[in-house]
């Protein structure tokens, strides 16, 4: 159900709003502080409603289609997947301690979504479903995305109806370090229900608890978004804030999905940098981007030429470790870091639905770290990434990657 506008402004304000947004594109510097002080509003609420509706950045990483292999997609559109489930996903980031260190999918752009108190007609705004406090595998969820996942053991429902119930954030806590303490079932938990027919004080409640949750568990995921779902918008109606990249490597594809927007909608939206944080309470920072389209780069056709399941004794991690055996191609091999996403996404998608993978986390551990130091360190002056196989664990723990070279690329 759309808000009354007169939350935000008197109606008789409003006609002449909307004649001056519709007058002028708003500048880049203007859609930059609009970001930045959604990101540092940390209110509990907005009035009567959760605080999803006027603070935080609903973030959202895309992939763009590839024409050379018969895909066709806009990214600002619900995949095929959120039109079955009649949901997409975002996370949801904050400056009081809701937090991660990328945007997730593998990727380093994507886009922003208005919430719903800065939605103006004629855009629709998108309502929150349900919120997670850690990336749930919700594309593997009944119940709108929100309920019961597939892949566990466990039957979950939504955190108001789990027997008994879990009303607040701690224990909502409780119930995910029961399960994932050894870090093997990341999938299991519940997210906060925030669905109409609710009232609008047990909404406000539920997304409270969703912020406590993950401020009690930010450290210890910070490697992990948030997950939110969130009602799928009629094509080409999203209310897109802004176009966003997280590092040069993204540029280009926030150019292209500015300039397809534009094409499509007739819509201008400003793209901005954003630097997640570094650390658990490190702070995202935020900047304009008025830069010039990047030079076409050559990717490879592919970045694996094979990759197996094996089992070795390891003197760390203890006899019959899985240990993902890895032979790249001969482009993969020589990629810069530039690439680096890509071939881990090509890995990605191959296994991320093994048992060998899934039990360590959405990112099967440290995989991802074990394949960049691969690809960077060299020892007795031999690159590592001419080993003719390599061996990736996902048991093994995450650490930053100067540990990883100096624990040659074995991290314990």
């Amino acid at each position: 159900m759309k808000k009354p506008l007169n939350r935000i402004a008197p109606l008789f304000v409003f006609p002449l709003l909307l004649q001056t947004a519709l007058a002028h594109a708003e500048s880049c510097d203007e859609t930059l502080k609009r970001v930045e002080g959604l990101y540092n509003k940390t209110v509990d609420n907005c009035g009567p409603d959760p605080a999803s509706d006027c603070s935080g950045l609903l973030v959202r990483g895309t992939h763009r289609a590839d024409p050379a292999k018969g895909q066709q997609w806009d990214v600002w559109n619900p995949s095929p997947k959120a039109r079955e489930l009649g949901t997409f996903a975002a996370s949801w980031m904050r400056a009081d301690g809701v937090s991660y260190e990328d945007p997730g999918m593998s990727t380093q752009n994507g886009y922003l979504i208005t919430p719903i108190d800065l939605v103006r007609q004629p855009e629709t705004p998108v309502h929150v479903y349900c919120a997670f406090p850690n990336d749930a595998w919700t594309d593997f969820r009944d119940d709108r995305g929100c309920g019961n996942n597939k892949n566990t053991t466990q039957t979950e429902a939504v955190c108001q109806a789990m027997a008994p119930p879990i009303s607040n954030a701690k224990a909502w806590v409780a119930h995910f370090t029961r399960f994932n303490n050894d870090r093997k079932q990341d999938q299991l938990q519940c997210g906060f229900n925030m669905r109409n027919p609710m009232s609008s004080e047990d909404r406000v409640d539920a997304f409270r608890n969703f912020m406590g949750a993950r401020k009690v568990i930010n450290s210890r995921e910070f490697q992990t978004q948030t997950e939110l779902r969130l009602g799928n918008p009629k094509d080409d109606e999203l209310p897109i804030l802004a176009f966003f990249y997280s590092d040069q490597r993204g540029l280009n594809d926030a150019l292209a999905n500015q300039r397809d927007y534009k094409n499509k909608t007739g819509k201008d939206r400003n793209i901005i940098k954003i630097d997640f944080p570094r650390t658990p309470t490190g702070k995202a920072t935020f900047s304009c981007t008025r830069a010039a389209p990047l030079p076409t780069q050559q990717f490879c056709d592919s970045y694996i030429q094979s990759s197996n399941w094996v089992q070795r004794d390891d003197p760390k991690l203890g006899p019959n470790t899985w240990s993902l055996e890895v032979v790249p191609s001969a482009c993969g091999r020589a990629i810069k870091d530039d690439q680096t996403d890509r071939m881990f996404a090509e890995l990605y998608n191959k296994h991320k639905n093994d048992d060998q993978w899934r039990q360590y986390s959405v990112n099967g551990g440290s995989i991802r770290r074990q394949l960049v130091c691969h690809l960077a360190a060299s020892y007795d002056g031999k690159p590592v990434r001419n080993k003719p196989e390599w061996n990736l664990e996902p048991a093994r723990p995450y650490v930053d990657q100067a540990t990883a070279v100096a624990q040659r690329c074995n991290p314990y």
